[in-house]
């Protein structure tokens, strides 16, 4: 995973405005990962199941790292992920726009993430109870800003 000046210029919009305890490594996974938050909230609402997959992907981010940290380390990773989720889902309106934007541009350069994000997505969306009407709208617009399937 590169880093992109785009994504710098968002990384520092988005850590004066919450003061984030990340990286700007770690940001990058979370700003990779931004769009699984969308299909989570696509009905508007997190319900308690959701938050149970927003805890899932803070662990799965974090997973990403695991080599490299402590179990320790790991397991704070995982709490600041899930906290940035919390804050993100939030926000979701001041944010949903610069994220995708900014990823919309990254992708371009990095189109062979396209397709990790895309599964992602769908994974998300199944885990539940099967894709909804809301979710599979989710998908269909987040696939066509990123461009996502060419």
């Amino acid at each position: 995973m590169s880093l992109h000046l785009n994504t710098e210029e968002l990384y520092k919009k988005y850590n004066a405005s919450n003061q984030i305890e990340l990286s700007r490594l770690h940001f990058q996974t979370l700003f990779t990962y931004f769009p699984c938050l969308l299909i989570v909230a696509s009905d508007g609402i997190v319900d308690e199941e959701e938050w149970v997959f927003v805890k899932y992907l803070s662990k799965f981010m974090a997973e990403g790292y695991k080599s490299s940290l402590t179990r320790s380390e790991l397991e704070n990773l995982q709490k600041v992920y899930f906290n940035e989720l919390e804050y993100l889902i939030k926000t979701l309106e001041q944010w949903k726009d610069p994220f995708l934007d900014t990823l919309a541009n990254y992708l371009e350069e990095n189109d062979d993430e396209k397709e990790d994000i895309l599964d992602i997505l769908t994974l998300f969306a199944e885990a539940s109870e099967g894709i909804n009407d809301d979710e599979e709208k989710a998908i269909a617009e987040i696939t066509e800003r990123l461009k996502l399937e060419e």
